[in-house]
């Protein structure tokens, strides 16, 4: 294991930030442009990318959870236990994002297209993005054993994502679309893909390094029972039966389920339903601030009222939100955007704190099984999410086909535009209601029972 007597500070808290910053450079980009690139650069059904993404989503059952036994079992080195994979993944995850969008191949016979379709996606997603970031996640457990801290590094997580969703959000559509000078929906500029997909490949890199450099392993987790000799199902099965797990697990499905989707619909709603692409742009910045301005009072809400609490709140306000979206029919793109930030307000106080409700499952189930799972609980939230992930790029692709998107059309009826206007405002508002009473009624770590919890494990590790 690292050794280092340095005291947990501001270097682990940004450094840590820079690692959410790294991942989403290629995760935020592939989530907002990649059905966008397939459909109208490659020409590919949209329900045809929804069943990729459903697919891939199959391999992720089995290189997720088989990452966090690696992660587990994994003795550590110089670096320590979680650190190292983070130097070994960094440049492999940011040249498979830079694999999937390439416009060179968009000639390509369509049987051609859809194996490297296939192929790409499942190696950025499933084999790179998976060897780095369930370490990554997996790491907060080591840094520090103190909940209070561990919530901040949920917190600059957390604000570390919104940072690279706000640089992708807001300059992305203007480096991929210009204006059309015959009025109507934007151009969009094949062409730059690729240079895009390399650029914040780079900078992905840069961030993962500076992760690595910043955040410190102070807690020998190895030293805590880990019961190796149980059979690898039962072992996992030990994990899945538990219900604050499992009810975190569909919170992060239907979070992530309405999130994502309302980011693909972006491509489409602005250009269609609005005629103003430039929305796409401010779309980013309209769903990022409020998560700059959430994160630091997220901290203090669960703090407060407890994770559960202030989780509950959030999911049904937004759902509120979108459902008066839907009912009001808006024409006017700017009522649009701030209705929407409005929601985005909501469903940050759990996207905040979820990082640090997963550490408390992580010691919810070390009291019920007295073993250390970090590796594999992670593995299995990380898993929930890229199904969330795969369940909004489903949908939108399907939903885009039943409302009768023509792939590569210049212009789409009013019924097309409707329809848009629906998935992305009545989807949204059911997942993220479903997700507010799964945490009220369903998820047991309330903030007494938390509180109870870290008692138990002070005095166990005393």
């Amino acid at each position: 294991m690292q050794k280092t007597n340095k005291p947990f500070g501001w270097a682990d808290k940004i450094g840590y930030a820079f690692g959410d910053i790294a991942n989403n450079f290629t995760f935020n980009f592939v989530a907002g442009f990649l059905m966008l690139f397939y459909t109208d650069v490659w020409g590919i059904d949209p329900k045809v990318v929804g069943g990729l993404f459903l697919t891939s989503r199959i391999v992720d059952a089995f290189t997720d959870v088989g990452m966090g036994r690696i992660v587990d079992k994994f003795k550590g080195n110089k670096d320590g236990k979680f650190r190292p994979f983070i130097k070994w993944g960094a440049i492999p995850v940011a040249f498979a994002g830079f694999l999937l969008f390439q416009t060179g191949l968009k000639d390509m016979s369509m049987t051609f297209k859809l194996v490297y379709m296939y192929a790409s996606y499942i190696f950025w997603g499933s084999i790179c993005y998976t060897f780095i970031n369930i370490p990554y996640g997996s790491m907060a457990s080591a840094v520090t054993a103190d909940p209070d801290q561990r919530t901040e590094l949920s917190t600059f997580r957390t604000l570390g994502a919104t940072i690279a969703g706000l640089t992708i959000g807001f300059i992305t559509p203007m480096l991929l679309f210009k204006a059309n000078p015959a009025g109507g929906e934007d151009i969009l500029l094949m062409g730059r893909f690729p240079l895009v997909a390399g650029a914040y490949g780079i900078l992905a890199v840069v961030s993962y390094m500076i992760c690595f450099t910043g955040v410190k392993e102070r807690i020998k987790l190895n030293n805590f029972k880990v019961a190796e000799d149980l059979p690898k199902t039962k072992g996992i099965g030990h994990v899945l039966l538990n219900r604050s797990l499992i009810s975190v697990i569909v919170m992060a499905i239907l979070l992530l389920m309405a999130m994502l989707l309302v980011g693909s619909m972006n491509a489409y709603i602005f250009r269609v339903y609005f005629q103003n692409g430039k929305g796409m742009a401010l779309a980013g910045l309209f769903a990022q601030l409020p998560m700059l301005i959430t994160a630091p009072t997220a901290m203090k809400l669960g703090q407060k009222w407890g994770k559960k609490e202030a989780s509950t709140f959030g999911f049904l306000f937004s759902a509120a939100v979108y459902i008066l979206l839907f009912i009001l029919k808006v024409k006017n793109m700017y009522v649009f955007l701030v209705g929407t930030s409005f929601a985005y307000f909501g469903l940050g106080i759990f996207n905040t704190l979820t990082w640090a409700m997963i550490t408390d499952v992580i010691d919810d189930l070390e009291i019920k099984n007295g073993r250390r799972d970090d590796g594999t609980v992670y593995a299995i939230y990380s898993f929930a999410r890229k199904l969330g992930q795969a369940l909004a790029g489903g949908l939108g692709g399907f939903a885009l086909t039943m409302v009768g998107y023509v792939s590569g059309a210049t212009t789409q009826t009013q019924e097309v535009a409707m329809g848009i206007y629906t998935v992305a405002t009545l989807i949204p508002a059911i997942a993220l209601g479903v997700s507010g009473l799964v945490t009220w009624l369903i998820y047991p770590l309330d903030k007494k029972t938390v509180a109870k919890n870290v008692k138990i494990l002070n005095e166990k590790r005393a």
